[in-house]
């Protein structure tokens, strides 16, 4: 017997994509390392609004994988804080923890900006801070504060948003180093990030010509970079390097 509207064919069928299914789920749930430290995933305060050690984490993963995978030094990675969908655990990390932290399939982008399109974007999504926005960026490779005490100020809407250009950028946010240098707006720095952030999503619309200019996708998944960083950089051990958040954003209020 069948249930009513299915066939048996559809029975077979579905057995067969559960014991796929069953498969691969146990694949992804053996530990191929442990984290010393609670990586901290969440919204807010978190990842949306401040730098955490798993924001630090994920970029530095993004910023070595990049380094790799590309001809030229890449000097500092960023990632929305919207893309980071999970805290990680003290104990053992599985492959599934890392696609729970970013389950989009994003991949990582590489572009050169100019050093003013850079302090846009970090004002730009910073609008609201310390209310809690999904385009807070975290980073490797740059050190840069955000004054929420000065109003953020609407500048011209982005084309096809809902967000707006900083009508002055640079009067909340300060850059102070980019790749270890002292900040210029002038220079040309070749950065990494995910391609939705890369194409214009949420309040990154400043990297959407830089990218169709320049634009390289690496087709590195942003959860393969970190397993590998994990891997072969950490020697498979998440430590107390990473306890606390390394310096990277800071907030005033």
């Amino acid at each position: 017997p069948t249930k009513i509207g299915m066939t048996y064919g559809d029975a077979e069928l579905s057995a067969q994509i559960a014991e796929i299914n069953a498969a691969v789920e146990q694949q992804l749930s053996v530990a191929f390392a442990k984290t010393e430290v609670l990586l901290d995933g969440n919204k807010a305060p978190g990842v949306r609004t401040q730098e955490t050690n798993l924001g630090d984490f994920c970029t530095d993963a993004m910023l070595w994988k990049a380094n790799e995978a590309y001809s030229k030094p890449v000097v500092a990675a960023f990632n929305n804080g919207g893309s980071i969908r999970a805290s990680i655990q003290i104990g053992d990390v599985t492959m599934k923890d890392m696609k729970t932290v970013f389950p989009f399939g994003n991949t990582i982008q590489i572009m050169t900006v100019k050093g003013s399109e850079l302090l846009e974007l970090l004002e730009a999504s910073s609008f609201c801070s310390p209310e809690p926005v999904g385009g807070f960026l975290q980073v490797a490779g740059i050190v840069y504060t955000i004054d929420t005490t000065v109003p953020y100020q609407n500048g011209e809407p982005y084309p096809d948003s809902t967000y707006y250009a900083p009508a002055n950028p640079g009067s909340r946010v300060t850059v102070q180093t980019v790749g270890g240098e002292p900040f210029d707006p002038m220079a040309d720095y070749i950065i990494a990030t995910n391609n939705f952030s890369a194409a214009g999503g949420d309040q990154s619309y400043v990297l959407k010509y830089a990218n169709q200019q320049t634009g390289y996708n690496t087709g590195i998944l942003l959860e393969d970079a970190l397993i590998e960083y994990t891997s072969e950089v950490l020697g498979g051990v998440i430590g107390e390097q990473y306890a606390l958040p390394q310096g990277r954003i800071t907030v005033k209020q």
